[in-house]
């Protein structure tokens, strides 16, 4: 379900490598310390992301209108953070795709990339839908939703950043928002091809999602490596959590304040 950057972040999935770091508080936790190949890999994702291959035609129009295929290079910090909330979408996603055994075919990102470059909007960044075509009744083995928040943070303290993200799968994942998100994936899901019988089945998982444990919740917290920021510290400060397939992973981005100036 993602048209663009399917070859780039399968790429950056083969060499993401986040490391168990057991359990806390009911989360299971991971962290990913990337290094700059990864970053270039981000990059090269984001690039696809925004610029199709044009053909001859369609190069001379962008010149002759002057547009740049991949915008401005941020000018201002909201700018900024959009680009990096984008970039870390993508590095989220190639974990999907690695720790969570979901395909680039059945993901689903509805927040990327920013169309106005200028919000980073809260709430689910990343679905995947594991649905079998041959049910045509209640949820059973092996079908799966996974529901992930990505955030990232340029500051010294993470506990901000950590609070946001068990709050986006918590309170903020209301019935009607959840159902809002599944109606889009629902929608998406038929335009790739599968059945609108099999596709009305997503809506099972409104049932309970929190405590569902054919529904996978990620929290995706990416920063700066210490000594730059104390993201590390942040698994014993979680909440306990009552949901039976909660996930808190850290992704450590060299350089991630300047992150933007890489992606253009």
């Amino acid at each position: 379900m993602l048209p663009h950057a399917r070859a780039e972040i399968t790429a950056l999935a083969h060499h993401s490598a986040p490391a168990s770091q057991g359990k806390a508080q009911g989360w299971n936790v991971q962290l990913w310390e990337l290094t700059e190949e990864d970053v270039a890999r981000v990059g090269a994702a984001y690039r696809a992301l925004l610029a199709v291959a044009p053909t001859d035609e369609l190069s001379q129009l962008l010149v002759d209108m002057g547009i740049d295929a991949l915008g401005p290079v941020p000018s201002t910090d909201q700018h900024a953070k959009v680009a990096r909330a984008d970039a870390m979408e993508l590095a989220a996603a190639a974990t999907a795709l690695s720790v969570d055994g979901a395909t680039i075919d059945t993901l689903h990102m509805p927040n990327i990339p920013k169309m106005a470059g200028m919000k980073s909007d809260s709430g689910i960044d990343i679905v995947g839908v594991e649905l079998d075509p041959t049910e045509d009744g209640e949820l059973v083995d092996g079908e799966r939703l996974l529901i992930v928040s990505v955030k990232h943070t340029t500051s010294k303290y993470a506990s901000g950043m950590r609070g946001k993200l068990e709050k986006s799968i918590s309170e903020d994942l209301s019935g009607p928002y959840l159902y809002r998100q599944l109606t889009t994936v629902h929608g998406r899901m038929i335009q790739s091809g599968v059945t609108p019988e099999t596709a009305q089945r997503v809506f099972h998982f409104l049932r309970e999602t929190l405590t569902n444990p054919k529904v996978r919740l990620v929290c995706v917290a990416a920063a700066a490596p210490p000594p730059d920021c104390n993201l590390p510290d942040q698994p014993s400060q979680l909440l306990e959590t009552q949901a039976p397939d909660a996930h808190f992973r850290m992704l450590l981005v060299p350089k991630i304040s300047s992150l933007h100036r890489e992606l253009f």
